[in-house]
């Protein structure tokens, strides 16, 4: 994220609300930026482009085009574009490797600290203790969701990945909300589901945690059980490095809620179910399989 990005963030609660409205469309939607002027900003969020100059200008901008440069490494999309892919193209593999190493690093290293705060915890205690657990990943986001499920399946039972084809998520929001919640997966851009569905799962009584990144400005307002990991990095796609590493550490944290009760038989008896049904690659005395 850039200096920029992070001051709106850290800043944007005390902000007007002209000033708040125009700080969330910048944080949200960067990848648009280079694309947009004062005045076609002020007719997206319904105020004066004066008031969107005088806001780069408390920045410290002189006008809305300086203020456009800071976007133009730091467009958070899930690949590269525009100036940040002819980069890549002509950009020193080895270079790109080690930038994206480096990186990756430093979010895996924000994830596992955040891993230690009462918002993990509370969580953790809520995925553990419910009999049933939904699980919904948006976009691309959707074989994380797959991953996340499939992991604790092993682990523990009760565990149902949603497909959302019906697109009415009926399979979430019609059943009673005892022992039962919801974990949505979804970063930037949001879709438009993931967040609808999030307020009706709430509304329903449903406990929802919510796996996104850092810059998620409206997960919160719905949901005290906010998981995140940012993915940025150097390569043509954003790196899923922190956000699998977010997920090996929560499945890590719900076998031992319990102290990792009944986890090895269970996963015992799966291993003698596949070898049952399926079997397992042997080798042969002389090593050919």
């Amino acid at each position: 994220m850039s200096d920029l990005l992070k001051r709106l963030k850290e800043e944007a609660p005390n902000y007007t609300q002209a000033e708040r409205q125009i700080a969330l469309f910048l944080i949200n939607n960067p990848e648009v930026i280079p694309f947009e002027t004062a005045a076609s900003i002020a007719e997206r969020l319904d105020i004066s482009a004066v008031t969107v100059g005088r806001f780069c200008r408390m920045l410290g901008y002189k006008h809305f085009k300086e203020l456009k440069k800071n976007f133009r490494s730091s467009k958070n999309l899930p690949w590269l574009s525009g100036d940040d892919f002819q980069e890549f193209l002509k950009g020193n593999d080895s270079e790109k490797r080690r930038k994206t190493l480096e990186r990756e690093i430093e979010l895996l290293v924000g994830v596992y600290e955040r891993s230690q705060s009462n918002i993990w915890r509370d969580a953790i205690a809520t995925i553990a203790n419910s009999k049933h657990v939904q699980i919904i990943g948006f976009q691309t986001e959707r074989g994380l969701a797959t991953l996340l499920a499939h992991q604790l399946q092993y682990v523990r039972s009760g565990i149902e990945l949603i497909e959302g084809s019906s697109g009415n998520f009926v399979d979430i929001l019609l059943d009673s909300p005892q022992d039962r919640c919801l974990i949505i997966i979804d970063i930037r851009r949001y879709s438009s589901q993931s967040q609808l569905l999030a307020k009706k799962a709430k509304a329903q009584g449903l406990d929802v945690i919510m796996i996104t990144d850092t810059l998620c400005d409206w997960a919160q307002k719905i949901t005290k059980h906010v998981l995140t990991a940012d993915s940025d990095g150097a390569l043509f796609w954003h790196s899923a490095v922190p956000m699998v590493g977010l997920i090996n550490l929560l499945v890590n944290d719900v076998v031992s809620f319990n102290g990792g009760q009944d986890v090895e038989q269970r996963l015992e008896k799966i291993s003698q179910f596949y070898e049952d049904f399926t079997g397992f690659v042997r080798n042969t005395r002389n090593g050919k399989m």
